[in-house]
């Protein structure tokens, strides 16, 4: 008769925290997709869809996965920081005139 196989434990009602729950920066950046030093650049301009690590491990900022749920959703694309490219409106110095400027004479005044 073959050996049974081990019972497996049920599913607790508490997700399992410890190390695996925490994500570093190198972790964060392999998840999102991009180099280390641009997380470290996000976190320096404080862009808004970045949570704040929760906390330091070695000097280093750690985030828990529940802090992190979602951030793919919320990742906004492109350059933080960048503004848009500002374009004023044209000016009557820059509209093309046509044709001669009249010249008004000045009377004078005695």
């Amino acid at each position: 008769m073959p050996p049974e196989p081990p019972a497996t434990p049920p599913p607790s009602a508490t997700p399992v925290q410890g190390l695996d729950d925490l994500y570093d920066i190198a972790r964060l950046a392999d998840r999102l997709g991009v180099e280390h030093a641009t997380i470290r650049v996000w976190l320096s301009r404080k862009v808004p869809w970045l949570p704040q690590p929760d906390g330091r491990l070695n000097g280093g900022a750690v985030w828990r996965a529940t802090t992190l749920e979602g951030i793919e959703m919320r990742r906004e694309r492109g350059r933080p920081g960048r503004k848009p490219k500002f374009v004023p409106p044209p000016s009557a110095a820059d509209v093309p005139r046509t044709g001669m400027i009249p010249i008004v004479p000045v009377k004078e005044t005695v």
